[in-house]
Formats: structure tokens, C-alpha cells, sequence
């Protein structure tokens, strides 16, 4: 008996000298506890409960997976790491497979110490779809699986595992479509995080009932079409009181920007659903510019004829259909409401009007903590079902009618205007760098009491933190 333990302690004591000589002190205390158990396992004095199972709290086998809480990580090689577990059940283990547990243990611990350090990375498991036109989204990792859905160049997604025989396949989520595409067409981890914001596009939301879509940037212009409430387009080109967008495929106008929100968001994936939900609308936009040119055709026939308006045959009629005209001053036609104006005083969901702006912050804040403990999702487009940290700062000013960018640098470079953390507020937006301060990688929303709420990672989700937990590249105060 006393021999064993003079083993068990000696062993223990050059395991630890080991350890700290190596750097790894760490794990050192997990391998000798492992070789303390197989010793004792081998010697017969393993602790054991009654029945003849281990005793509650004895087994001394903190395994690398038990310490991680959810799994491998996922990073350029998606969590490769060796996994090390020694337990007390090794009772045959001789002082030989001791030693090399210890050597699994070490290498465990080293690869836990990895997988926490991506973990922590928000985009250690971004994908960034690169194609030509688009690849499919199938139900199982073959191609033999079913299509759920299309991934078009440049789409966000969030890996959530490899698949496949020999891991050549990821499964991702993006948008609203999970499934399996083959890694070679993506671009990832770090490599995604360096390019993500040129993969951000632009649109315009619509916040009038019926908003014109005109030839040119002019009030005067013919109008090619019209965009209801709610719909949106892509923006090819800010040209101030006018934006110029991408109307149906062949065509592009103009729509006054006063009567819009402009969105920065990414591209996701596509279902069967979604994608014929999208055809079917652009078809209706067509169809909405074939029957104007129509009607403008047979107008300004009745024009030469002699018969009609003019202006109105032209197609020019100031707007009396949509709402563009009171972007330049002109007045509604009496007892007509001006939906465009209406619109911009109801664009945040609570529809709520402030007091001052100290009642504004409050409610920002009040309204970003409804969403603590929420899911985090790469490229994520609700705040609901899950989004990342600029969209989470980008998706809680929207509702308030407040558009910024929806990438962390974009945010950091044209957010409100930038101010010392000593005057920071409430509902301020603080930009973080994880990089030495070559860019801004993270950004969290300011609750008051030197702490943020934020998207912080696929671990993590929707958390609480000190504001002064990682480096702070700006704060950006978006109200006032």
C-alpha cells in the first residue's frame, strides 16, 4: 500500500515538473490526476461506490470534451483538434499507457486551449459562397442529396460542421436554409473575415405607400414604374435627393430618397420557395413597367391626335400617382395624406415618439435587451432568429428608423459621429479591433453602467459584457 503511494506521489510530482518546464502547467494537473487514477486503478484501489461503480465526484476524468461544454471547434480546419480523455476506468492500464496518457492529455489540453481561443473568434466559422452563379444546398452531404435551396456567389453563411466521408463537406445555414455544400466553394474563416465587408450590398426599403420610380433623376422625368410600401430594390448609386436603383432586371431608375430606408445587408441563400417568392415578384415589377409603358404609349397617340393633356400623355404627371413630389417641396393635393411623411414618423416598430433624446436612448436599450440570450448567426437577417454583432447594432437602429452600416468597419467609419468613451451614452455604439487596431472586428450596443449588450459568437449568442472587455477601437454616437 505504501509503496503505491509513494508511485502515485512521485509520479505526480515529476509529471508537474514536467509540465512547468514545458509551459503547460494546465495540463499538467488533468495528466496527473489521469495517472494518479491508473495507477490506483491498477493497484486496485480505484475508488468505487457499493456496486461497484466509480463513487460520485471520484472518477478524475475531466476530459477535454466535458471541459468544452459544446463540442469541437470550428475554425480554418473546423475543430481537427485531438481530443485527450483518461479516465478512472483504465484499470488494466500499466505505468506505460499512464505515460501516454499523460502525453494525450497534454496534447488535449493544448488542443482545448485552441478550440476556446476560435470559439471566441466571431468569424472563425464564416463562409463566404464562391461561384460562378450559384451551387445547390442539398439535404445530405452527397450529390445525391435532395436541393433544399441555392447558394449564389458572394452568399453569408455559418458553418456549423464538416460532413461527408472524408470532410469534404460543409454544413452551413444561411438565411433560412440549412444544409450541405462541398467546402472547395467557399471561401472561410480568416480568410472570409478579410473580405466580408466587399460582400455587403445596398437596398432601398420603401416607407411611402406608393413611391415613383422615374426615367431619370428629375421630378419632371417619365415615370417607369412605381414600389409599394415595404418592397425593396437594390441601390446602384446615391445621387443625394435622388438614389438610383436596379427597377427589374432590364431596367433601372430613380426614386426619391427622402421616401426610403437604405439597407446594407448581405446575400443568403435561397429556397425552392424563396427563389419562386422572388421570381414571382419581379415579374409583377415587370409587369408594372409594361403596363406604364403601355399606358404612356396610348396617351401620347391620343396626344397627337389632339385629344388629352400633354404633360399627362407624357407619362409627367408630377407625381400625382406615387410620392415623390413632396421630396421637393411640393405640397399633397388637399385633403390628400402625405403617406410619405406619415411613414418616416412611424418608421421604428414601437411606434412611439420621445420626449428628448435621453427617453430615445432608454427605449433603444430597453428594446435590445428583449433579444438577451438569442442565437447568434452569421450574416443573420433578424434579430429574432439570430444575426451577428453589426447586424445586431444595425437591426436594433432600423427599427428605430435609423440606418447604418451592416458590417463592424462600416459602422466604426460612418456611424453617427465619433466620441470619447468619456461622453459615451446609452444606446452608443462602441467598435472593438481584435487585431492590433488594423481594423474594426466587433462591434456591442452601450446599456449604461460600463457595460454593452452583444451579438458576441456562435457560443455565446446574445450576452452582456464590461465594455472595456477587449480592446476599443471608437465609440460612434448615432442619435445626436
Amino acid at each position: 500500500m505504501k509503496n503505491t503511494r509513494e508511485k502515485i506521489i512521485t509520479a505526480g510530482i515529476i509529471i508537474i515538473v514536467l509540465c512547468m518546464n514545458a509551459g503547460v502547467a494546465a495540463g499538467c494537473f488533468a495528466a496527473g490526476r489521469a495517472i494518479a487514477s491508473a495507477l490506483q486503478a491498477q493497484t486496485g484501489e480505484a475508488a468505487v461506490s457499493a456496486d461497484g461503480a466509480p463513487a460520485q465526484g471520484q472518477s478524475g476524468d475531466e476530459t477535454v470534451q466535458e471541459r468544452s461544454g459544446d463540442g469541437p471547434s470550428q475554425g480554418m480546419t473546423l475543430g481537427d483538434a485531438q481530443q485527450g480523455s483518461v479516465s478512472a476506468g483504465d484499470a488494466n492500464a500499466a505505468d506505460s499507457d499512464a505515460a501516454e496518457a499523460f502525453s494525450q492529455a497534454v496534447s488535449g489540453g493544448d488542443a482545448q486551449q485552441e478550440a476556446d481561443a476560435e470559439d471566441d473568434d466571431e468569424y472563425a466559422n464564416l463562409a463566404i459562397a464562391d461561384v460562378d452563379h450559384y451551387v445547390n444546398v442539398r439535404n445530405a452531404p452527397s450529390t445525391d442529396g435532395e436541393i433544399v435551396g441555392k447558394l449564389y456567389d458572394g452568399s453569408v453563411a455559418q458553418i456549423l460542421a464538416l460532413a461527408g466521408e472524408n470532410d469534404e463537406w460543409f454544413q452551413v445555414v444561411s438565411g433560412s436554409v440549412e444544409g450541405y455544400v462541398k467546402a472547395e466553394f467557399f471561401i472561410y474563416g480568416e480568410d472570409a473575415a478579410a473580405v466580408i465587408d466587399d460582400y455587403v450590398i445596398r437596398s432601398v426599403t420603401v416607407q411611402a405607400d406608393r413611391l415613383n420610380v422615374r426615367k431619370e433623376p428629375d421630378i419632371d422625368a417619365a415615370k417607369i414604374g412605381y414600389i409599394s410600401r415595404g418592397e425593396s430594390v437594390s441601390l446602384l448609386e446615391d445621387c443625394g435627393e435622388w438614389l438610383k436603383v436596379q427597377y427589374t432586371e432590364q431596367n433601372a431608375g430613380y426614386v426619391s430618397a427622402e421616401y426610403v430606408m437604405v439597407t446594407e445587408e448581405f446575400i443568403y441563400a435561397k429556397s425552392i420557395e424563396e427563389e419562386q417568392a422572388e421570381l414571382a415578384a419581379q415579374r409583377e415589377l415587370a409587369e408594372r413597367a409594361r403596363a406604364l409603358e403601355e399606358e404612356a404609349a396610348r396617351q401620347e397617340a391620343a396626344a397627337a391626335a389632339g385629344q388629352g393633356d400633354p404633360l399627362q400623355a407624357a407619362g409627367q404627371d408630377g407625381g400625382a400617382e406615387g410620392q415623390d413630389t413632396a421630396a421637393l417641396g411640393e405640397q399633397p393635393a388637399e385633403g390628400t395624406p402625405d403617406d410619405a411623411d406619415a411613414a418616416k414618423e412611424g418608421a421604428d416598430l414601437t411606434g412611439q415618439t420621445y420626449a428628448d433624446n435621453a427617453e430615445l436612448r432608454a427605449a433603444i436599450v430597453e428594446y435590445a435587451m428583449q433579444y438577451l440570450g438569442n442565437v447568434y448567426v452569421h450574416g443573420g437577417k433578424s434579430l429574432d432568429s439570430g444575426t451577428d454583432c453589426s447586424g445586431f447594432t444595425c437591426f436594433i437602429y432600423a427599427d428605430f428608423g435609423y440606418s447604418i452600416s451592416r458590417t463592424p468597419s462600416g459602422q466604426l467609419s460612418s456611424a453617427g459621429r465619433s466620441i470619447d468613451y468619456s461622453e459615451i451614452q446609452p444606446g452608443d455604439i462602441i467598435c472593438y479591433t481584435s487585431n492590433g487596431g488594423r481594423s474594426c472586428t466587433h462591434v456591442g450596443l452601450y446599456i449604461g453602467d460600463g457595460q454593452i449588450i452583444h451579438a458576441a459568437n456562435s457560443r455565446k449568442g446574445v450576452i452582456i459584457s464590461n465594455a472595456d472587455y477587449s480592446t476599443i477601437m471608437g465609440v460612434k454616437n448615432v442619435i445626436d
